[in-house]
C-alpha cells in the first residue's frame, strides 16, 4: 500500500537504506577484497574461516563499520518504522478492512500453537512477526520499501531487486499451467503477487502462521482484485488434503527453520503435492557455494542479525532433504551472482 509517511519518517528510514547501501555496497566489499589479498588460501571450514576472518580484519576499519552498520539497522528499522506506522494508522487500518465479500479467502485460527521456532525472533524483528497489529505495513510499506530494497539485506546485496529475484525462481518452475499453486511460508504476499502474474489461470494458496501478515496479504491480494486462498498454519501441518495442488513454490523459507522443521515441511509438501506435480524453491546457496568471505558474512547473521538457523541451513543438504522426502529429479543450481538465488527443483513421480 501507499503509506502516508510523514517527512521526517521517510528522512529517517530513507537514511537507514543510504547506510545499509554503504555498508553492503562499499564497505563489505573492500573488507571482501582486502582478505582476498590477505588470505589467498582460505580454510575450508567455517570455525577456520571465522578465525581468519578476525584475525586478517579484526583492524580494518571497513569491515569493523560494515558489521556495526548492519547490526545498527537491523535494529533501527523497527525503532523508526512501528512509530511511523502508528501516525498513519487510520489510512493503514482503512486499507486492512477487507470487505466479507472480496474474491478470495482467509482462514485465520485462533487456536494455533505455533512451532518453537516460530518464537526466535527472526530478524531482530520487535516483539517478533506479530509483536505488532501492523506489523505487516511495517515490514512490506516501510522497512522493505525504504530500507531493504536499496540497501540489500543477507544475501541480497546492495542494489539487486528483490522482487526480481522472485520472479527468477517463479520461472524456473517446469510449466506454465497449474491449476491450483501452494507456497508455504507466503508472509505478506511478496511472492504471491509474483506466483499470480506467471500462472495467471492458477488458484494460489498460501500458508503462513503469522496473523499479521497473512492480513497484509488478505488486503493486497483484495485491492489486485486476486483470490488467494490464504490459510494460517504450520507448513508442516498444513491442513491440505493429499495431492490437492500441482505446484509448490517457496522463496526464502527454509533458512528460517531448524533442520527437522525443514524435513518435516518437505514431507508435507510431498502429501499435498499431486502425483507429477512439481517443487519449486529459492534460497541462499549452502556453504561450499560460498567464498570464504561471503560464508562469514552469512554466518555471522546467525549471532548477530537475527538469524538463528542461518548456520545450521548453510550446511544442510537440501537436495538430500528433498530426495529424502521422496522426490525426483532433484536438480539444484544458482542464478545470480554468489548463486543467488540459489534454486533446488523436483517433482513427484507420477
Amino acid at each position: 500500500m501507499d503509506v502516508p509517511v510523514a517527512q521526517r519518517d521517510r528522512a529517517g528510514l530513507e537514511f537507514l537504506g543510504s547506510l545499509q547501501h554503504h555498508a553492503g555496497g562499499v564497505l563489505q566489499p573492500a573488507a571482501g577484497a582486502r582478505y582476498a589479498s590477505l588470505v589467498p588460501d582460505p580454510p575450508p571450514d567455517i570455525q577456520g574461516r571465522r578465525r581468519s576472518v578476525a584475525e586478517s580484519l579484526g583492524g580494518y576499519g571497513p569491515w569493523l563499520f560494515d558489521r556495526l552498520l548492519t547490526r545498527y539497522v537491523a535494529e533501527e528499522i523497527y525503532v523508526r518504522s512501528i512509530p511511523a506506522a502508528e501516525r498513519a494508522r487510520p489510512v493503514i487500518e482503512d486499507w486492512l478492512d477487507v470487505p466479507d465479500d472480496a474474491p478470495g479467502s482467509l482462514t485465520l485460527n485462533s487456536g494455533l500453537v505455533p512451532p518453537a521456532y516460530y518464537s526466535a525472533g527472526f530478524h531482530l524483528t520487535t516483539g517478533g512477526w506479530d509483536g505488532h497489529d501492523l506489523m505487516g505495513v511495517v515490514i512490506s510499506d516501510l522497512g522493505y520499501k525504504y530500507v531493504l530494497m536499496p540497501g540489500g539485506v543477507g544475501a541480497v546485496r546492495a542494489g539487486e531487486n528483490l522482487m526480481d529475484q522472485r520472479t527468477q525462481v517463479a520461472l524456473e518452475a517446469p510449466r506454465r499451467d497449474y491449476r491450483r499453486v501452494l507456497e508455504a511460508g507466503c508472509g505478506n504476499g511478496r511472492f504471491a503477487a509474483v506466483l499470480s502474474r506467471e500462472f495467471p489461470d492458477a488458484q494460489y494458496v498460501g500458508v503462513e502462521l503469522s496473523k499479521t501478515q497473512l492480513q497484509y496479504a488478505r488486503a493486497r491480494s483484495a485491492h489486485e482484485g486476486l483470490s488467494w486462498e490464504l490459510i494460517q498454519a504450520a507448513a508442516e501441518d498444513t491442513g491440505l488434503p493429499d495431492a490437492s495442488v500441482d505446484l509448490v513454490a517457496i522463496f526464502t523459507l527454509f533458512h528460517e527453520t531448524p533442520p527437522k522443521a525443514t524435513e518435516a515441511i518437505l514431507a508435507e509438501m510431498f502429501r499435498v503435492l499431486e502425483p507429477g506435480g512439481d517443487l519449486v524453491m529459492g534460497d541462499i546457496a549452502p556453504f561450499e557455494r560460498n567464498d570464504a568471505f561471503r560464508s562469514v558474512v552469512l554466518d555471522w547473521e546467525t549471532d548477530h542479525r537475527g538469524e538463528p538457523f542461518m548456520r545450521s541451513f548453510l550446511h544442510t543438504d537440501l537436495p538430500g532433504l528433498v530426495k529424502q522426502a521422496g522426490f525426483g529429479d532433484v536438480e539444484a543450481y544458482g542464478l545470480g551472482k554468489g548463486d543467488y538465488p540459489w534454486v533446488v527443483r523436483a517433482r513427484k513421480e507420477a
